[in-house]
């Protein structure tokens, strides 16, 4: 989903050029979305693009946060079309479109897109991690679990107690028959999340299945 950027990239938003009535709806929009009303956001943001007075930056916006909200309520068709739109306007501004994109066609099952996507934002910002986890989720997906944990190794560089990385990257270990590498992954997320089996039931039975220990 959409990653609210840091301070410095944020102070981009809402550019001053922008129609009274276009930029309103846009913060309206967006404080919706931070408050995780996404209908309320779509609506807001289809008012902000349809008074035709943003700025060309704010409208990249207002298509980028608009496909965001598509994404969380699951209409990815219409979320890959704005974000399209955001990218076009905007093709090196916003590294978040491209990684929404990128999940809209994970979940479509394209996932050469995905990757697509997912590399062009780790282009545009390549020191987040979650660029490298999604990006590690679709090559696992895709069956290129060598890659995938390529992907999960840098995640683990840049958030090292990262419990879903550690279950994903023991899951590829898995995959690969490595089955030491893939317990000792297990291990290390139940480590850093004691509730580890409550939020991944299915591990502790793959963890007994690996654990040879007399």
């Amino acid at each position: 989903m959409l990653r609210f950027l840091p301070a410095t990239m944020l102070s981009m938003i809402l550019c001053a050029s922008a129609q009274a009535s276009g930029r309103s709806d846009l913060r309206a929009g967006y404080d919706a979305l931070l408050h995780h009303d996404y209908e309320t956001a779509i609506a807001l943001l289809t008012n902000a693009i349809e008074t035709g007075d943003l700025s060309r930056d704010n409208l990249a916006l207002a298509y980028h946060y608009r496909g965001a909200e598509y994404l969380k309520a699951a209409r990815p068709d219409e979320a890959i079309a704005d974000l399209d739109r955001a990218i076009a306007i905007a093709p090196s501004r916003y590294p978040t479109a491209y990684s929404d994109r990128g999940i809209a066609y994970r979940r479509k099952g394209d996932y050469a897109k995905a990757i697509a996507d997912y590399s062009e934002a780790i282009r545009l910002w390549p020191d987040w991690h979650d660029w490298y986890l999604n990006r590690g989720l679709a090559y696992a997906a895709n069956g290129q679990y060598q890659e995938a944990i390529s992907d999960y190794d840098r995640t683990l560089y840049y958030r090292p107690r990262l419990v879903s990385a550690y279950v994903a990257r023991a899951d590829a270990f898995l995959r690969q028959g490595r089955k030491g590498e893939a317990l000792g992954d297990y291990r290390s997320a139940l480590r850093a999340d004691a509730d580890l089996f409550a939020h991944y039931p299915g591990v502790a039975a793959k963890m007994a299945g690996l654990d040879t220990t007399p």
